[in-house]
């Protein structure tokens, strides 16, 4: 049982980091949109550079808006993911630890498809984007490991 909740917390914790890192990508893509001068702390040079990638197609739906017709800013979307991911962290039915694993696993291939176009399409590096990849890495391994705990 404390196996299960110790780990019950550290998904907490992943989700109120990229719940921070969704907030921020938001508020710069705010921001982006109002003032054409604006330059966000994400931005370091012109190679290292989050609002190009924001700017972009990319910024909503993930760039999938003609498939999903979704075209909130990718931002609120993970707003929306990692508050799900909280709540949902308080309950350990069965149906949704592997409900989770499945989401967390398609969202995860969804950031290889944004890596790749980060480092091939725009030839940039985002650091919003790579940390939000990394928190999302981190997410599934123990959304793994808390299937496995719980059911396994």
């Amino acid at each position: 049982m404390e196996q299960a909740y110790s780990t019950a917390s550290r998904l907490r914790w992943i989700c109120v980091c990229g719940l921070a890192i969704s907030v921020y990508s938001l508020y710069v893509k705010m921001k982006l949109k109002e003032d054409k001068n604006y330059r966000p702390m994400c931005d370091v040079n012109e190679n290292i550079s989050c609002s190009l990638v924001f700017k972009s197609g990319y910024g909503d739906g993930f760039g999938l808006a003609n498939i999903t017709q979704v075209n909130a800013p990718n931002g609120a979307i993970g707003c929306i993911f990692y508050i799900m991911y909280f709540l949902s962290s308080f309950f350990n039915h069965r149906w949704l630890c592997l409900f989770q694993l499945i989401i967390c696993t398609l969202t995860l291939l969804l950031c290889v498809y944004l890596g790749f176009l980060l480092l091939f399409v725009f030839y940039d590096c985002c650091l919003v984007c790579v940390t939000i990849y990394f928190i999302h890495t981190w997410l599934f391994q123990e959304v793994l490991r808390r299937y496995r705990r719980l059911y396994m």
